[in-house]
């Protein structure tokens, strides 16, 4: 789940969808009858200016609802004009409301696209092409979410209870997948969604309705009507599983498995995927500045909870890998020569584990060299692209050469503005692991902070190591691309 801050007062921005419309605030429309399911949820957001209807004085409930007309609804009643203006500065809205012009012309929707850009909703850019396109049920979720995180100013990491997936019919077949599976999860947790049948089923790719959207907008309006979860009585999912014939990952090693194991599935795909071993449980290659070693794992238990935390662990950070060059981790893992590479998940439930995570260069006697990263489950996915942008660094600047690469970089810098985040300015690994997650995750932010020549000039060094290096990876289409002309 990303961040977002906590509350704020009302910031008054009445925004009403622009299309041939019945006054706002009207509450009366041909074909929403007070008989029907859907009636209370339209009336209240008519009547808040949330929504309007068309010019026969229809509002066609029935109507499939696009991605723009979601961001719309949801600004209309969660404005954050106010926040995102004490955030970023008034003048950097008009400019990227004048590149969305730049983009789309006179687009009827550009100013809730910047809006919901500024709120975390960065998958679709400023394409107008995009935003038109209908909207999933996931799709809503992640727009309604992350719009309302910011208007009320949450500024703690939003935690969700592991036992969230038993609430969900479909978790482990569809929602798990999705690159919305928190936002899901969140809505899930806190009462505000129960699914769509007696399972629970969320159905995150099904289409939906301007009825349904509204339905959840009036929902999120009203936490006094959330829904209180007793979790004790939730099933946490098989509590002991027996343990199974050991299966094999792509390598041919052999891998644990256990018969409550909702993660192995999910996990063998998306290593085979990656090209780089995952391991969660004592299976991996024991080394002494790893985090954790196989004795620590004597404190967890092998429940329905535990595995239920390392696939919403897995699920996060394939969020972040699904960011890159598809092929881009795999060629770098058979680059590696002699070392290999693991990634090892230790959930929270790890006690005394207080980092995020951490990146281990394999610095050993050892013949066979292999580089670890460790994820403890805690950050959200661009934390997963912050380890892994160790070893994509250290990988590459091995290619390019060591002592040259390091050198160069660290004189690239021209003071504090070169640097993507306080946290880059400790070390030159920390700057080369918070740029990387920094161009995947905040684009917009590194492409504005290029004004400086030195971050200008480190981003552009990034990307050309890294097309020289890897056939996967092109850096003339990658999101920065703007910054390397």
């Amino acid at each position: 789940m990303k961040k977002a801050r906590y509350l704020s007062l009302l910031c008054a921005l009445a925004l009403i969808l622009p299309l041939p419309a019945v006054a706002a605030g009207s509450a009366s429309f041909r074909d929403v009858k007070s008989g029907d399911w859907f009636y209370p949820y339209v009336t209240e957001l008519a009547g808040l200016g949330g929504v309007s209807g068309y010019e026969d004085g229809t509002f066609q409930p029935d109507g499939a609802i696009t991605r723009a007309e979601v961001a719309v609804m949801a600004l209309g009643v969660f404005p954050v004009d106010e926040i995102l203006r004490e955030q970023f500065g008034g003048s950097r809205i008009a400019e990227l409301e004048e590149e969305a012009r730049e983009e789309n012309g006179d687009y009827w929707a550009n100013p809730y696209l910047v809006r919901a850009g500024m709120c975390g909703v960065l998958a679709w850019d400023w394409d107008k092409a995009l935003w038109s396109r209908p909207a999933t049920r996931a799709e809503i979720a992640h727009i309604l979410v992350m719009v309302y995180m910011v208007s009320k100013e949450y500024d703690q990491e939003i935690g969700i209870p592991p036992k969230t997936p038993q609430l969900i019919g479909d978790y482990y077949t569809e929602v798990a997948s999705s690159p919305y599976q928190g936002e899901v999860c969140w809505m899930y947790s806190q009462g505000i969604i129960s699914g769509v049948n007696e399972r629970g089923d969320f159905r995150p790719n099904a289409g939906a309705t301007r009825a349904e959207c509204c339905t959840m907008i009036v929902s999120l309006l009203h936490p006094e009507k959330w829904k209180q979860i007793d979790w004790d009585k939730v099933s946490g999912g098989a509590e002991s599983g027996s343990r199974l014939a050991d299966g094999t990952d792509f390598t041919g090693k052999s891998r644990i498995h256990y018969s409550n194991d909702v993660a192995y599935s999910f996990c063998r795909a998306l290593e085979e995927e990656i090209g780089i071993q995952i391991f969660y449980l004592p299976e991996w290659t024991p080394k002494e500045a790893g985090l954790i070693q196989y004795g620590d794992m004597e404190q967890f238990s092998f429940d329905g909870e535990y595995f239920n935390y390392v696939l919403m662990e897995l699920s996060t950070m394939k969020r972040a890998y699904d960011l890159y060059p598809e092929g881009f981790l795999k060629e770098m893992a058979q680059k590696k020569g002699k070392r290999t590479a693991e990634i090892i998940l230790c959930p929270y439930t790890f006690e005394g584990v207080q980092s995020y995570g951490v990146h281990v260069y394999d610095y050993s006697g050892d013949a066979q060299k292999v580089d670890q990263i460790y994820y403890t489950g805690m950050g959200d996915a661009q934390y997963y692209s912050h380890e892994m942008g160790h070893m994509v660094m250290s990988s590459a600047a091995v290619l390019n050469g060591w002592s040259s690469t390091c050198s160069t970089w660290e004189g690239l810098s021209t003071g504090p503005m070169s640097y993507v985040s306080a946290y880059a300015m400790t070390s030159r690994p920390e700057d080369w692991a918070d740029t990387w997650a920094y161009l995947w995750h905040r684009t917009d932010s590194v492409i504005s902070g290029c004004s400086d020549p030195g971050l200008r000039a480190k981003v552009q060094y990034m990307s050309q190591i890294l097309d020289k290096g890897y056939k996967t990876f092109d850096a003339g289409k990658t999101p920065w691309a703007s910054v390397l002309q």
